[in-house]
């Protein structure tokens, strides 16, 4: 007797994996990520340079963007998400956080350019944590998009340096509206910006290439909105930073 329910299954796997099904698939993400990123600035309306508050209007709805286009990919590419399975992989995710702290308190000594409070160091280590699984929520929304889906299709084709320069270009148009609209940072801090993002792509790609799995980039990309923002301030407004330095430094 022929197993046909495995054989059905199979062909469905090899539909959504199939190479010739990826231009429908990517314009079909795109189309979704757009639309949706869009409507999200339609409906809620922010205003010109607005800053942290018209950005909290926008900010969850734009990171479920990529999200929106990956189903849309899956249901009518067909194509698959890959989220894969939680592993000791997620301790690495950390490290990008970590490192800027370290090169951060290591610099303040010798610049005039960051002020170093190390009375606040105890309080940030004590929500570390937390910071870092609540920045993992919103942070989800964009990583099924970009690492779920986007990622594995293009590893199926290109080589791992074309895959992240690709990533970092989307990555950066999909940041840099914000930026020039006046919701997200400030223009001069495009530099720091786009080195940081470059770093980050590089090292995420790592972490989604030898874990196989979406947990160690979202966990990454969780801790770093998370743990970044409440331990740097540029404007020294806020008495529980760590640090506090010049805004063309906060990338």
């Amino acid at each position: 007797m022929i197993n046909t329910t495995n054989g059905t299954a199979g062909q469905m796997i090899n539909r959504r994996i199939d190479p010739a099904r990826d231009k429908r698939r990517l314009m079909l993400f795109f189309a979704g990520l757009i639309v949706f990123y869009l409507g999200v600035l339609i409906v809620t309306r922010p205003e010109l340079n607005g800053g942290e508050a018209e950005l909290s209007k926008v900010s969850l709805g734009v990171m479920l963007a990529p999200t929106v286009g990956a189903i849309l990919a899956c249901v009518f590419g067909p194509g698959l998400i890959r989220f894969g399975l939680p592993s000791w992989w997620l301790l690495a995710s950390f490290l990008p956080a970590v490192v800027v702290f370290l090169i951060t308190m290591i610099a303040a000594p010798v610049s005039d350019a960051v002020t170093f409070r190390g009375d606040q160091v105890g309080a940030l280590l004590l929500m570390a944590v937390v910071r870092s699984l609540l920045g993992s929520v919103s942070a989800f929304g964009e990583e099924i998009g970009w690492r779920g889906f986007l990622w594995p299709l293009m590893r199926r084709r290109l080589t791992f340096v074309a895959s992240s320069a690709i990533i970092f270009g989307i990555w950066w148009i999909y940041h840099a509206g914000l930026i020039f609209a006046g919701w997200y940072g400030f223009n001069g801090g495009i530099p720091a910006f786009s080195v940081a993002l470059l770093g980050f792509v590089l090292f995420v790609g790592v972490l989604t290439e030898r874990s196989r799995s979406v947990w160690p980039s979202v966990l990454a990309h969780g801790s770093w909105n998370g743990l970044v923002q409440s331990y740097f301030s540029s404007s020294g407004a806020e008495a529980d930073r760590v640090f506090t330095g010049s805004r063309y430094l906060l990338g």
